[in-house]
């Protein structure tokens, strides 16, 4: 089995942790596991293969890592590890066979990320830091162009090869058709509203997980552009990240724009912080004149106007009100998965990653989760570029957005990647 080496604080005083490292003689890991989940994202989803790719480049970095003779982790990764224990206890909750599937894709989801984090962090020598924020680049950049298909054609679904591979008994199921033949986009069309709303969604099979994926990207994006030196490329981030706008407006997610105002904010607050007005300023005014050009081109009154049509608010308070009220009645291991009020005609669990954490897993679950995100901030407090602020507001967005979103994998990958980076900086001294 391999050697698990925790590092704490007291050993980081006394001696540089890279010296420390370079002791235990540890054979590379190879780079080309996390290059698919990533450089590889559009192909993936194409193929049909988003449920079943990750568990697979999960297993095979489990291997590769089984196989090296010691790994290293940081502090709040052992909170992860907790969570994906707890998680699994919780299957004694379940009450028929028939939920394990439900419970079962909510716990690969915590347990593949948490592999990828921990791969990431031990291979350092194949994986540089730049290389795995290009990766999400790459990811959001997919995002953005499957949000302008999802645009200019809202009605298509596009036809996968797993499509032809899967019984027709499992693509009569909604959710798995989403997956292996996805829409483009959602077509709403509340009653009384004058047309329909057309919300991009691919390349996930709902616009609220589109914007998640944008809330969390885009701020790596960010990261990049204060990273880089080229003006060329600044040029080229600065018309995509405008070009960005567009789809994203056109998911009508509220909570996504209070994300990506919350990371502003944060950025802007820590530079201020650190005395370095010109990006404070700089930051307020790009703020201010995004906030203003949301308002003056009708974008703001478009997101708004869907609620006078949709009282998505008022259900989904109902629904957090049952979900707490039958939490507290299995508050420890919750009920392992979701399950349907046929008064509000939703599933409790869902609707937000907090209520999913809380209902399927219990206050205990959804505690160590809290324990792991505040952890996470803590111990990374002390980035000093602006690179490293952007990355850092991630676990911050985190808590302003699970309310609203669920965590699908790509958008826990993108949170627990970036923590790692962070970690793996700060270990090694890399300066983010």
């Amino acid at each position: 089995m391999p050697q698990t080496v925790f590092i704490s604080r007291s050993q980081l005083r006394k001696a540089r942790l890279a010296d420390e490292v370079a002791n235990y003689r540890l054979a590379p890991l190879p780079a080309w596991p996390l290059w698919v989940l990533l450089y590889a994202f559009p192909v993936i989803w194409a193929m049909g293969l988003m449920q079943f790719a990750p568990t697979l480049l999960a297993a095979v970095m489990l291997m590769y890592m089984y196989l090296r003779r010691s790994i290293i982790t940081f502090g709040p990764q052992w909170l992860w590890m907790a969570l994906i224990a707890w998680c699994l206890l919780c299957v004694v909750a379940l009450d028929s066979p028939s939920q394990f599937l439900g419970w079962a894709l909510r716990f690969i989801n915590i347990f593949n990320v948490g592999v990828y984090s921990l791969y990431f962090l031990n291979a350092r020598e194949k994986i540089s830091n730049q290389s795995m924020l290009g990766g999400l680049f790459v990811v959001w950049l997919t995002v953005v162009v499957m949000g302008y298909m999802g645009i200019f054609f809202p009605e298509a679904r596009l036809i996968t090869p797993m499509s032809y591979v899967l019984p027709d008994s499992l693509t009569r199921n909604e959710l798995v058709r989403d997956y292996v033949m996805p829409p483009m986009a959602e077509v709403q069309m509340p009653w009384g509203a004058p047309k329909p709303y057309i919300r991009p969604s691919a390349p996930f099979p709902y616009a609220n997980s589109w914007g998640l994926a944008y809330t969390f990207l885009t701020p790596v994006v960010m990261a990049i552009y204060a990273a880089v030196l080229s003006w060329r490329i600044r040029a080229v981030l600065t018309v995509l990240l405008c070009a960005s706008v567009v789809p994203a407006i056109a998911t009508s997610n509220r909570a996504m724009f209070i994300g990506l105002g919350v990371s502003a904010s944060y950025v802007i607050f820590r530079q201020a912080l650190k005395g370095r007005w010109v990006g404070a300023i700089s930051g307020i005014l790009i703020f201010g004149g995004a906030a203003l050009y949301m308002w003056l081109s009708g974008a703001a009154t478009q997101i708004l106007g869907r609620q006078e049509y949709s009282d998505s608010t008022g259900g989904r308070l109902a629904l957090y009100e049952a979900t707490w009220e039958a939490t507290l009645k299995s508050p420890f291991i919750g009920y392992g998965t979701s399950k349907m009020n046929y008064e509000i005609g939703v599933s409790m669990g869902t609707q937000g990653y907090m209520w999913a954490l809380m209902f399927c897993f219990g206050l205990v679950g959804l505690g160590i989760f809290l324990l792991f995100i505040g952890f996470s901030i803590a111990s990374t407090w002390r980035v000093q570029s602006s690179a490293g602020m952007w990355v850092h507001s991630l676990p911050i967005v985190t808590l302003s957005v699970f309310a609203f979103y669920s965590l699908d994998i790509m958008q826990l990958s993108t949170l627990m990647l970036c923590i790692s980076l962070m970690m793996r900086s700060k270990i090694y001294g890399e300066g983010l």
